[in-house]
């Protein structure tokens, strides 16, 4: 059976691209349009080459809410008088940009990323938690430690004056 790594990440990808190659295949939308959604599938990109860090993910998180209101600006601005197909599939990709946010923000979350819920309570489905991935408590690790006089406790500290543990007292003039 084949594995595949990023799974979501390359569905993201393939989803999002077909939604923004169909509605290009007319003229009505500007160059700025094909530019954002060019920047937007790079860092998807590179979210998917860089698979343990979690900057990608938050760069293309953040360049998807941007690209929510530029797609309505977009729309608003440049829509056809007569409803097309390609038109119509620009709106679907806006629709489905909130849900990738969704998925986008669960795997920062997975890659070690900080903003859990962005402060909305079960926002992530439970992600957030503030527990990490889990830890086998059953095996335990050795840490070795070099023993010194100081870590071990010993009253004398390595020191043999007067048996106080304080290193010798010397008054310079």
């Amino acid at each position: 059976m084949i594995s595949i790594q990023n799974p979501q990440l390359k569905a993201i990808f393939l989803v999002h691209m077909l939604l923004t190659v169909w509605p290009l295949q007319e003229s009505w939308a500007p160059a700025s349009y094909l530019y954002y959604n060019l920047i937007y599938l790079l860092t998807l990109a590179w979210a998917i080459h860089h698979k343990d860090s979690e900057e990608p993910v938050f760069m293309a998180l953040a360049i998807n809410l941007g690209t929510i209101l530029m797609d309505i600006v977009t729309l608003g601005m440049h829509f056809p008088h007569q409803f097309t197909f390609c038109a119509g599939i620009a709106i679907v990709n806006l629709l489905f940009r909130p849900v990738s946010c969704v998925f986008l923000l669960r795997i920062f979350n997975e890659r070690g990323g900080r903003y859990a819920d962005l402060g909305i309570p079960n926002f992530t489905g439970g992600v957030g938690t503030g527990r990490g991935q889990y830890d086998d408590i059953d095996q335990t690790t050795t840490q070795s430690v070099p023993k010194t006089g100081i870590d071990t406790g010993s009253p004398s500290h390595g020191y043999s004056s007067g048996g106080d543990g304080l290193p010798p007292y010397s008054q310079q003039p």
